[in-house]
C-alpha cells in the first residue's frame, strides 16, 4: 500500500483562471494529469482523488484521466446543483458502476445549506446503496459566510438516518476538533480529513487520538492541491510528532475506506 491523498484539484486553464483569487487571494496556475503524477511521484504519494463537480461532462472527462493512470487517480464528485436533488441522487447511482468512482463531496458552504439539509437526502440515501463514502466539509471555513451550515453537530443526523454510509468530514473541522474526536470514538463509521489544512495545526487532542489504537486510520490525509501544494502538506503530515505506525495509517488509512 501506498499514501493516499483525498482531495486533489485537476484544474484547467478556464478553471484555474476562475478560481485564481477566490481562497483567500491564491494564483493557482492550470496542470496536466502528466503535471499532478509529477508532484505525486515528488512526494511519494500514490493516488489521488481527483474531485470534480458532478453535473455535465467533466466527471466522465476525469474518470478518463483515471483509466490512462491506472492505479493513481481515483475519482470523487460534488454536488453542485444541490437544488436538483432526484438529478444529484440519479448521477450518483450512474457513475458508482465505475470502478475508479470512489468519493462523493457535499460542501455546504458553497450551497448555504446545512449539512443535514433535506436537499441533500437523496444523495445520501444513494451513497448508502450503493457503498460510496460521503465526503462532507464540516467547521468554520475562512470566506465570510454562514458557518452553521457546517456544523459537525449536525452529522449525527446523517450518522443516525444512515447508518451503513461511512462519513468523512473534510477540511479538519476546526474548531470542533475534539467535539469530532468524542463523535469518531461514538460512530465507527465517522472519519476526519485534514484537506486544506497543513497537518502542523492539528489541535493537540485531535494528534493525540491519532497516536492511539483507536485512533490510528481515522484521520485521513488530504492536500487540496494546488490550494495547499501537495509539496507542503505532505512534509507536514511526515513531520508529525507521531510514531511511524501512526504516520502511515495518516497517509495510507484513505485506501481502506474507499475501498468497496
Amino acid at each position: 500500500m501506498g499514501a493516499v491523498d483525498l482531495w486533489v484539484n485537476l484544474l484547467s486553464p478556464e478553471v484555474a483562471q476562475r478560481m485564481s483569487g477566490e481562497y483567500f487571494g491564491a494564483q493557482v496556475k492550470p496542470e496536466s494529469a502528466e503535471d499532478v503524477v509529477a508532484v505525486m511521484d515528488g512526494c511519494d504519494i500514490e493516488t489521488a482523488v481527483l474531485t470534480v463537480g458532478l453535473s455535465g461532462s467533466m466527471v466522465e472527462d476525469t474518470l478518463e484521466v483515471a483509466d490512462r493512470f491506472p492505479g493513481r487517480f481515483l475519482v470523487a464528485g460534488a454536488v453542485d446543483r444541490a437544488t436538483r436533488p432526484t438529478r444529484m441522487g440519479l448521477r450518483v447511482r450512474e457513475l458508482a458502476t465505475h470502478p475508479r468512482f470512489a468519493l462523493v463531496r457535499v460542501t455546504p458552504l458553497n450551497d448555504q445549506l446545512p449539512l443535514n439539509d433535506r436537499l441533500y437526502y437523496p444523495v445520501y440515501a444513494a451513497c448508502e446503496e450503493t457503498g460510496l463514502p460521503m465526503s462532507v466539509n464540516v467547521g468554520v471555513p475562512g470566506p465570510p459566510m454562514r458557518s452553521r451550515v457546517q456544523d459537525p453537530v449536525l452529522l449525527e443526523d446523517l450518522l443516525i438516518d444512515f447508518p451503513r454510509m461511512v462519513v468523512i468530514g473534510a477540511h479538519m473541522g476546526h474548531p470542533y476538533e475534539e467535539l469530532l474526536v468524542t463523535y469518531m470514538r461514538k460512530w465507527p463509521n465517522l472519519y476526519l480529513s485534514n484537506s486544506a489544512y497543513l497537518a502542523r495545526y492539528i489541535d493537540p487532542a485531535l494528534l493525540k487520538y491519532m497516536g492511539s489504537s483507536a485512533g490510528r486510520g481515522r484521520v485521513l490525509f488530504a492536500s487540496d492541491h494546488p490550494f495547499l501544494l501537495m509539496e507542503r502538506a505532505v512534509a507536514a503530515a511526515r513531520a508529525l510528532d507521531l510514531d511511524d505506525e501512526a504516520i502511515t495509517a495518516f497517509l495510507e488509512g484513505a485506501r481502506a475506506v474507499l475501498a468497496r
